[in-house]
């Protein structure tokens, strides 16, 4: 070989660099003769802390006087070092962004349990107008989730709603909502065991048991004050409160319930179901998540599904896998608080903890 150039000039003991005839360069590595990369794709003159990357994918760094060949991380490890942070950083302070913040106004688990399905219920849109009609329906049932779902009437709290409307959702659907978790209550205690009946706690995830809930809730109430017979129409927006993952739905606001109730491991959820396991629930999916999660490597589809939930779940049970939707309120935030574009800005996406591993990068 053509040693004609000592690029790095370093003394005795530092990195010796050198260049042929060709352009390449070279260096020693623990005693052995490594290739380092070609004419520009080396940044000569080297630095301290600069570093580059063949197409073989191997990386090289200058510290201290030494070229080093740098063990690239997994992906899953350098995710999981990107949202670890970003977990720690939107705790309850963040609340106030959240529909969950409007839940946490209550002490009582029976309250807290009915509160939350109306709160995820209506959860699509923007946080300030969801929290505008869920403090609507505050006002109407005079802060008693519980009491009034237990003790709904439809004759005589059909008046309450007269006029309600939030976005596609009008008066004869919220009645149905309350219709059906008045009987749920009457005959089951809470929603929580109307929801046993369909859990299975060898299943791997709550898909079944989704399913299975949203099926027999539909069933429970007598609607003929509303619809002129004992069946809600298949058209009825009243199955909004209730989508399946039999219809490959994403049931983001069902999944988001539900980790309302069973999550307990921080001071975002309440953790009041204490039967089923964190570990078997599933990404509540929407816009944000679905977006960002693509950016992070999290799913490779394209439209918000129960398979794509299903996918990012899966990728997040490999960072942890007894509680892998800690990261949803997180990564919710980038969205929710605009500070995860839609396409590149060096200004915003600089600043963002998740940018390493971001495909915009």
């Amino acid at each position: 070989m053509n040693t004609n150039n000592n690029v790095s000039g370093e003394s005795s003991g530092g990195s010796l660099i050198w260049e042929d005839n060709d352009f390449n360069f070279f260096t020693i590595i623990d005693g052995k003769e490594v290739f380092i990369g070609r004419g520009k794709d080396v940044p000569y003159p080297l630095e301290e802390g600069d570093c580059w990357s063949l197409p073989n994918g191997r990386t090289f760094v200058y510290k201290n006087r030494t070229v080093k060949c740098v063990v690239p991380q997994n992906q899953e490890k350098k995710l999981k070092e990107c949202l670890e942070p970003l977990y720690e950083k939107f705790e309850e302070s963040y609340l106030y962004s959240d529909p969950l913040g409007f839940v946490h106004k209550f002490d009582d688990p029976k309250d807290i349990e009915v509160a939350g399905f109306i709160a995820a219920g209506f959860a699509f849109g923007s946080v300030s107008q969801i929290l505008k009609v869920i403090n609507k329906i505050d006002k109407i049932v005079n802060h008693e989730f519980y009491e009034f779902a237990l003790n709904f009437d439809i004759a005589e709290c059909s008046k309450l709603f007269k006029g309600f409307y939030y976005r596609f959702i009008k008066e004869q659907d919220i009645i149905i909502l309350f219709s059906i978790l008045s009987e749920m209550l009457k005959k089951y205690g809470s929603i929580e065991k109307f929801f046993m009946e369909g859990y299975n706690p060898s299943d791997l995830n709550l898909k079944n048991a989704i399913i299975s809930f949203s099926e027999r809730a539909i069933k429970l109430a007598d609607f003929s004050h509303v619809y002129n017979g004992l069946v809600v129409p298949k058209d009825s927006k009243a199955h909004f409160f209730f989508t399946s993952p039999f219809n490959n739905s994403p049931c983001k606001r069902m999944n988001l319930y539900l980790r309302w109730m069973i999550r307990n491991s921080d001071n975002l959820d309440f953790g009041i179901w204490p039967d089923i396991q964190p570990y078997q629930l599933i990404m509540p999916v929407d816009t944000h998540i679905g977006r960002i999660s693509q950016y992070i490597g999290l799913t490779k589809r394209k439209n918000p599904s129960f398979r794509m939930a299903e996918e990012i779940t899966n990728n997040l049970k490999k960072l942890d896998h007894f509680d892998p939707i800690k990261y949803d309120f997180a990564i919710t935030r980038l969205g929710i608080l605009n500070l995860c574009p839609k396409t590149k800005n060096e200004e915003s996406c600089e600043k963002c903890s998740i940018f390493n591993v971001c495909k915009l990068n």
